[in-house]
């Protein structure tokens, strides 16, 4: 009886170790379309256009930059070219939603290919990838880091699965 539970906790233990339960497992099919890339153009977009804000999308932009550095891969700044020409382009976008007593955010990470799709006769450049996530705070300063902290775990998501693929 012994050897069965040694050998069951051993078993238990190594698919422990597989999975991580605070990071959800990467889907290799959603990092296939970013095979090869060796570089971004990096963009951050927010919902409202209020002096703070102007702080909070250049710390998550250095913060971006730092994690693609670290990966080495190439951050490229987006300032003076048009959605086309900026290809890939890796956009988190934040989405406010205040209210009394209420510091909601979704932040949104896209990547944008090159290839343009006609959408309801128009040209809208395609979506390669995209991960969404909610940041609550109790106050706009808990809010500013719960963002940055959300926007940094999602790059280094996308960070992780393009290395899985090489």
């Amino acid at each position: 009886m012994r050897p069965l539970a040694l050998a069951l906790l051993a078993v238990f233990a190594a698919a422990a170790a597989q999975t991580d339960p605070l990071r959800p497992a990467v889907d290799d099919k959603a990092f296939a379309k970013l095979r090869g890339v060796t570089f971004f153009y990096i963009d951050v977009v927010t919902s409202e256009n209020r002096p703070e804000e102007v702080d909070l999308r250049g710390e998550i932009r250095d913060g971006m930059e730092l994690e693609l550095r670290r990966a080495n891969i190439t951050p490229k700044a987006i300032e003076g070219l048009g959605a086309e020409a900026a290809t890939p382009l890796l956009l988190i976008d934040v989405r406010f939603d205040r209210g009394l007593g209420r510091y909601n955010a979704d932040v949104t990470l896209s990547v944008r290919d090159n290839a343009t799709i006609t959408r309801n006769k128009e040209a809208v450049l395609a979506q390669s990838y995209s991960q969404s996530r909610r940041a609550l705070g109790t106050s706009d300063t808990a809010l500013n880091k719960e963002i940055k902290a959300r926007s940094r775990e999602m790059i280094q998501e996308i960070i992780e699965g393009m290395r899985r693929l090489k």
